[in-house]
């Protein structure tokens, strides 16, 4: 073994927990804390269940134009910086939610707040993923993406604290202490040169164009059912009680999204990522749909184990499947196949206003249709039997 080997490991290694880090900050915290907020505001400031949905779409909008673009090339070029600006503005949204009872400065903030996680994910993701690549550790990618279970967890975790100690203001600004504290080592993964040779043009095979469509609709599809029960949980879970359910199944969902990416990258390399991917979804469906049939507690807590088992997985098993696909054309991949995801989240809270009213349990029926018709869209794609052969 090399001394350039020796070396090489503890800075990967630093890198996989920077990006972990930036991905705990700007998603796990800066969009996901939304969801264990909205009961503490419904019962202090009078929040209904349609205005947190706008307000969730809101968010989700802004972070579709962040991810086009993060599609630029120009911000290819300056991924440092865009990360370093993406965490700095998911701190300060976060800080500006309790300053003011106002729904636009709320809806600004939550705007921003969206191009700012989505600036960090699609920087932080595809640094760290081409610097695996290119020493051949594509298996420590589930430890990058766990980065979001472990922020969702965080944040379940105290939200609860926060609000008994001072009220839906104290649960913003623990938040954001929360996220200046993830954003301080992530920002290691700024200083990370970016290779031309990364953009992943003018070599391999030619796109799968019919097969990377089909795969794009179905993560569009998957973002906008996953995102109901992401946003209404617990919601959903203080409506059906006991107390203890609606505090812990946000961060019981977190906990279960830490090990999910490293354990359904270990059943991708035995079974290939695209049956992988089509697993995920159908597991995802029952659970997202099961309060919706089942008003107990223990239907609450399964989902939350199984949202948080199965949605980022699935956001790491469809990203390398979709380069895969793309072939010479996979340096805006990341970035494109988000936007998509992006659309879907914006139009899944807006589902919940046209389903359910003020009770959201129906519309995670719907968000379980959506994943099931994902599923049977991305079979093609994920069972081609050129795509499986290559993305094992």
């Amino acid at each position: 073994m090399s001394t350039s080997t020796l070396g090489t490991r503890p800075r990967l290694r630093l890198s996989v927990a920077a990006g972990a880090a930036a991905l705990a900050a700007a998603m796990g915290v800066g969009r996901f804390v939304f969801t264990p907020i909205i009961p503490v505001m419904g019962a202090e400031v009078g929040l209904s269940t349609s205005a947190a949905g706008l307000l969730a779409s809101v968010n989700y909008v802004g972070y579709l134009v962040g991810c086009l673009l993060a599609a630029a090339p120009v911000v290819r070029r300056h991924r440092g910086a865009v990360l370093t600006t993406g965490l700095v503005l998911t701190v300060l949204t976060l800080a500006a939610m309790p300053v003011t009872t106002s729904s636009a400065v709320w809806s600004t903030a939550r705007l921003v707040s969206g191009v700012a996680s989505a600036f960090a994910f699609v920087t932080a993701a595809d640094l760290v993923l081409t610097l695996l690549r290119r020493h051949g550790r594509d298996d420590l990618a589930g430890w990058v993406f766990g980065g979001v279970g472990a922020g969702i967890a965080l944040s379940g975790a105290v939200t609860p604290l926060a609000a008994a100690i001072g009220g839906w203001t104290a649960t913003w600004y623990l938040a954001a202490v929360l996220a200046l504290a993830l954003a301080i080592p992530a920002l290691r993964l700024a200083r990370l040169p970016v290779d031309p040779d990364d953009e992943g043009d003018g070599a391999g095979p030619p796109p799968r164009v019919l097969l990377l469509v089909a795969l794009g609709v179905a993560y569009f599809l998957e973002g906008a059912g996953y995102i109901i029960t992401g946003t209404f949980l617990v919601d959903v879970a203080t409506d059906i009680g006991p107390a203890w359910v609606a505090a812990g199944c946000w961060t019981v969902a977190g906990l279960a999204g830490v090990p999910s990416c490293v354990v359904w990258a270990r059943v991708a390399a035995r079974r290939g990522r695209g049956p992988t991917l089509v697993a995920a979804l159908a597991v995802q469906a029952v659970g997202l749909a099961l309060p919706a049939l089942v008003a107990s507690p223990v239907a609450v807590v399964v989902s939350a184990v199984v949202f948080g088992g199965t949605f980022v997985a699935i956001v790491m098993l469809t990203l390398p499947l979709a380069r895969t696909l793309a072939g010479r054309g996979a340096g805006p991949v990341v970035a494109v196949f988000s936007a998509l995801y992006g659309v879907g989240q914006v139009v899944g809270p807006v589902a919940v206003t046209l389903v359910g009213g003020d009770d959201a349990r129906p519309a995670l029926a719907l968000g379980g249709a959506l994943v099931v018709a994902a599923a049977l869209v991305a079979l093609p794609p994920a069972l081609s039997s050129r795509a499986g052969s290559r993305d094992r």
